[in-house]
C-alpha cells in the first residue's frame, strides 16, 4: 500500500452502489461515566451502539438517509469498561475512527487512544499528552481525529493554546506532535470572531479526493467565552472548507443554526464522499441529548436532526 492510499481506502469500503450503511456511535458521558463493578472496583463506562443508515435518492435525483435503531438484545449496544482515569474521570471517548481494521476511540481526559476488540474490549494503544507533550503531565484533551494519507491525525478544540496542537499517529502508533497554532488562527479569522470571540473544535475530515480539510465547529462566538450561555446560544451550522494548506478557506452554512445543538462529530459517507453523516449534541445544565444528521458539501441538508437519545454522543464512524 502507498502512503497515498489509506485515507482513500476508508472511503471505499463501500462502493456507490451501497445503500445501506453499519455505524458507530460512542457516548462521551462525562461525570456520569464512573460505575462501580461487582467487585466493587470502581471504573469508567461508555455505551457503543450500532445502526444501520440506509440510503435512497428521491425522483429528483437528491440523496435522503434514514436511520434504523438495532435494538440492544440484537447486538445493537455494547458496554465499553476502562480502568484508567485521570483525576477521577475517565471513558470520556470523543471520537470514533476507523485505521486499517481496527476501531479507535479517545479519551478526552486521559488522552488515550484505545482499539475497541469485538464491540466490547478496550485495548490501550497509546496515550497523547497535551500540547507539544513536554509542558505538564496531563492527557492530551482529544476531540476530533481524522486519516491523512497514511496517519492519523488527532486533534482538541482550540479554545487554548496547548489545544492548538495536533497529534500525527502512524500505523505502528509511533507519535509526532505538531502546532497547528497559525492554522487555529486562519479558521478563526474566517469565521470573524475577532480579538474576543472563540471558536470550538470537536469535529475535523480530511478530504482525500478534493485534497480539503472540513472543519465543523460545535461552538462559534464573538463574545468571550461564558459557561451559563456557551451550552445554550453558541451552537454553529458553519462549516470551514480549507485546502490542504490553509491558503484558502471558504465557509458554508448548512441548513439553521439551533443554538443549543453543536456539531460533535461527523464522517463522510464511503462511496458517496460528497455527502456526510453528523453527530450534534446539547449540553444545558444537566441535560443531554444527541441527534444525527445527514448533508452535503454544498450545504444542504439531507436528512434533519433526528433525536438517538438523551445521552452526549461525540464519536460516529462507518464499519
Amino acid at each position: 500500500m502507498t502512503t497515498l492510499e489509506a485515507d482513500r481506502q476508508r472511503l471505499e469500503r463501500y462502493d456507490v452502489h451501497a445503500d445501506e450503511y453499519l455505524l458507530a456511535i460512542i457516548t462521551d458521558e462525562d461525570h456520569a461515566s464512573q460505575v462501580e463493578l461487582d467487585d466493587g472496583q470502581v471504573a469508567w463506562r461508555s455505551t457503543l451502539r450500532h445502526d444501520r443508515l440506509h440510503r435512497f435518492v428521491d425522483d429528483a435525483g437528491r440523496a435522503h438517509y434514514r436511520l434504523e435503531d438495532i435494538p440492544p438484545e440484537q447486538g445493537g449496544e455494547f458496554q465499553l469498561v476502562s480502568l484508567i482515569a485521570e483525576g477521577g474521570r475517565g471513558a470520556e471517548f470523543s471520537e470514533l475512527v476507523m485505521f486499517g481494521k481496527r476501531l479507535l476511540t479517545f479519551d478526552d481526559r486521559t488522552g488515550l487512544i484505545c482499539e475497541i476488540r469485538a464491540q466490547n474490549q478496550l485495548v490501550p494503544r497509546q496515550i497523547l499528552m497535551t500540547g507539544s507533550g513536554d509542558e505538564r503531565f496531563k492527557g492530551f484533551k482529544s476531540e476530533w481525529a481524522t486519516l491523512w494519507e497514511d496517519r492519523l491525525v488527532v486533534g482538541s478544540h482550540g479554545k487554548r493554546s496547548e489545544e492548538e496542537w495536533v497529534k500525527l499517529v502512524d500505523r505502528n502508533y509511533g507519535l509526532q506532535s505538531i502546532n497547528w497554532q497559525d492554522r487555529y488562527a486562519l479558521i478563526r479569522e474566517a469565521l470573524g470572531v475577532g480579538e474576543h470571540g472563540y471558536v470550538i473544535h470537536e469535529a475535523v475530515e480530511w478530504h482525500p479526493y478534493r485534497r480539503q480539510w472540513l472543519f465543523f465547529p460545535r461552538k462559534v462566538s464573538t463574545e468571550p467565552f461564558d459557561e451559563l450561555i456557551d451550552g445554550r446560544e453558541r451552537g454553529s451550522n458553519k462549516l470551514v472548507v480549507a485546502s490542504e494548506d490553509f491558503s484558502d478557506i471558504r465557509v458554508l452554512e448548512v441548513g439553521d443554526c439551533v443554538p443549543e445543538r453543536g456539531i460533535s462529530s461527523f464522517k463522510l459517507v464511503p462511496g458517496h464522499p460528497d455527502e456526510c453523516v453528523g453527530l450534534k449534541s446539547v449540553e444545558v445544565g444537566d441535560r443531554t441529548e444527541s441527534y444525527l444528521f445527514c448533508f452535503n458539501l454544498d450545504g444542504q441538508v439531507l436528512t434533519d436532526d433526528l433525536f438517538i437519545g438523551d445521552y452526549k454522543c461525540e464519536g460516529v464512524e462507518f464499519l
